[in-house]
C-alpha cells in the first residue's frame, strides 16, 4: 500500500472517528432538550433581530464571493464581476448545503465553463478562494486564542497558555505566507498541469481581509441568535470549530456537526433548548435562505448563458 493510499485511509478514520463523537454529543445531550422550550425561545426571537442575522450572513457571502474576485486579477479572465459574484454565490451556497464533492464544486466548473472559462483556470481560482478562506480563519483564530481564549470545559483539561500557545502557532503560520509571499511573489510553478504563482504581498493582505469579513459576519450572524450571556468571541470560537469540523466530516450542511460542536463548547454555561433555538434560526437564515436565493439565481445564470450561445450561433 502507497503513501496516497494509508493518507486516504488516515483521513477515513479521523472522519469517522470525529462523526461518532458528534454524534454521541448529540445524542448525549439531545435526551435534554424541551422541544416546547425550543419552540418558545424561537417565537420570542423579534423580527429585527433575525433581519440583523441575516443580513451579516449575506455579508459574510459577499465577502466569500468576492474571492472569485480576486482570483479574477490573478486568473486574468474578462467574465463581469456581477457574473464573477453571482457564480462564486451559487457555488457557496449549494458547497455549504450539499458539500463541495457532491456539489458545489460542479456547480462552480459548469457555470464558468458555460462563460467560457477553461477548466484549468477554474481550477485556479478553487484553489486561491480555497487558500483565501482558510488564510482569514487562521489569523482570526490565532488572535482570538492569544488575545481572548475562550474559557472551555473543564473536561476538555486545556488551560489558557495551551490555547495562547495555539494562537501564536497560528499567527506564526500567516506570517509564514506573508513573508513567502513577499519573497517569492510572482514566481510560477506547474502543478498537475495547472500553472500556479506565487501570490504578491498586497494581493495576500486582501485575502486575509475578505476571509476575515467573511468569519467574523458569520459570527456575529450566530452570535446576535444566542442568549446575550455569551460573548462574542465565545460564539466566534464556536462557530468556526464547527467549521473546521465540517472540513473532517463532509456532511450536508455540517448536520450534526453544527450542532455537536457548539453543545460542546457552549453546553456548559446556556442551556440546550435555548441553544439549540439559536441553531435553527441560524441554519434559517445561513443556510436555507441563501440556498434557495442560489438555487432562483442559478436558473437565472442558465437562463442568460443559453441567450448569450444562441445569439453567439445565429
Amino acid at each position: 500500500m502507497d503513501k496516497a493510499q494509508w493518507r486516504q485511509r488516515g483521513k477515513w478514520l479521523l472522519s469517522v472517528v470525529f462523526l461518532l463523537a458528534v454524534i454521541w454529543i448529540v445524542i448525549d445531550r439531545g435526551r435534554e432538550l424541551d422541544w416546547q422550550e425550543i419552540g418558545e425561545a424561537l417565537r420570542a426571537y423579534r423580527f429585527g433581530t433575525i433581519a440583523s442575522s441575516l443580513a451579516l450572513a449575506l455579508l459574510a457571502y459577499w465577502a466569500c464571493s468576492a474571492y472569485d474576485l480576486l482570483s479574477r486579477h490573478y486568473v486574468r479572465h474578462d467574465i463581469p464581476t456581477p457574473t464573477v459574484l453571482a457564480i462564486a454565490f451559487v457555488s457557496y451556497a449549494v458547497n455549504l448545503n450539499v458539500g463541495a464533492l457532491l456539489g458545489g464544486l460542479g456547480f462552480r466548473y459548469r457555470l464558468y465553463s458555460r462563460y467560457g472559462l477553461p477548466t484549468a483556470q477554474t481550477t485556479q481560482i478553487i484553489g486561491l478562494s480555497v487558500l483565501t478562506n482558510w488564510a482569514g480563519f487562521i489569523l482570526l483564530a490565532g488572535l482570538v486564542l492569544l488575545i481572548a481564549p475562550p474559557p472551555l470545559q473543564a473536561s476538555w483539561h486545556l488551560g489558557r497558555a495551551a490555547l495562547q500557545g495555539a494562537g501564536v502557532l497560528a499567527l506564526g503560520v500567516v506570517a509564514a505566507y506573508l513573508v513567502f509571499c513577499a519573497a517569492f511573489h510572482g514566481r510560477r510553478r506547474r502543478w498537475r498541469g495547472v500553472d500556479l504563482q506565487c501570490p504578491s504581498l498586497p494581493f495576500a493582505g486582501l485575502q486575509l481581509a475578505l476571509s476575515s469579513v467573511t468569519w467574523l459576519a458569520a459570527s456575529a450572524s450566530v452570535f446576535l441568535l444566542l442568549p446575550s450571556s455569551v460573548p462574542f468571541a465565545a460564539a466566534m470560537v464556536a462557530f468556526m470549530a464547527s467549521g473546521l469540523g465540517g472540513l473532517i466530516v463532509r456532511l450536508p450542511a455540517g448536520i450534526g456537526v453544527l450542532e455537536g460542536t457548539f453543545i460542546a463548547l457552549l453546553g456548559g454555561s446556556v442551556g440546550h433548548g435555548r441553544l439549540m433555538a439559536a441553531l435553527l434560526a441560524f441554519r434559517a437564515v445561513y443556510y436555507i435562505i441563501p440556498l434557495v436565493a442560489a438555487l432562483l439565481l442559478h436558473l437565472a445564470l442558465e437562463m442568460r448563458a443559453r441567450r448569450h450561445g444562441l445569439a453567439a450561433t445565429s
